[in-house]
């Protein structure tokens, strides 16, 4: 009786934080979109695993469409965070060769829009207004340059080498054989929305801990 009592309490306690959550607002800003195709054109073995975080105001999760950076609800405050891109030869992921990560960790506000359905982002127009060299031997030359854009829901790059006959330059295949650079994204929870968990288990521990008195005899 006296458990049935402690796991009542717990719930009651755990339905109650989730009353909360579901009160406050559930407008997270801050998306992180991945993808991981092959990046074909010159460099069919070639693979590029990604991940880009997102920031959107979130008077605009309340839009639909696409929506413009410069509109009322974002007022230029649409961006990029950042982004990651980890190179790996396709036929050999493990071969530590063709192995390099590229760090786009300047924030970006090369934003022209981003869409939203139902509330949640589901493409972005951008890029990240400068690049990153990569040391890998890649189109005969030692360094090659890339940068980072993003067009709906694909992800692309362009990318630049000075080889000793002469520049070369290309873009990564919107098409290759393994499949379409999408880019799947997710919502990162707000700090908010995360405190309110924990302290809903936090209750839950603490009632699960007590003891009732001991009667006197």
């Amino acid at each position: 009786m006296k458990l049935s009592r402690v796991l009542i309490r717990g719930l009651t306690a755990c339905v109650a934080v989730l009353g909360m959550m579901s009160l406050a607002p559930a407008h997270a800003v801050t998306v992180v979109g991945k993808w991981d195709p092959s990046f074909g054109g010159g460099f069919p073995d070639l693979g590029w695993r990604g991940e880009a975080k997102f920031f959107l105001p979130d008077a605009c999760l309340a839009e639909s469409g696409w929506v413009l950076n410069g509109s009322s609800c974002s007022d230029s405050g649409m961006k990029l965070l950042s982004a990651e891109v980890e190179f790996y030869k396709v036929s050999d992921p493990t071969n530590a060769a063709f192995q390099e990560t590229l760090l786009f960790d300047f924030p970006s506000s090369a934003v022209d829009r981003m869409r939203i359905d139902s509330g949640q982002l589901t493409g972005v127009d951008g890029s990240f207004l400068y690049s990153r060299s990569s040391t890998l031997a890649l189109a005969g030359a030692p360094y090659t340059s890339f940068v980072q854009f993003f067009e709906g829901d694909l992800a692309w790059m362009s990318y630049t080498s000075d080889t000793p006959n002469g520049v070369v330059t290309g873009f990564s295949d919107p098409n290759p054989a393994d499949g379409r650079p999408v880019i799947t994204f997710s919502v990162i929870p707000e700090p908010g929305s995360v405190l309110l968990v924990l302290v809903a288990l936090l209750m839950i521990g603490l009632l699960a801990r007590r003891r009732p008195a001991t009667l006197p005899r």
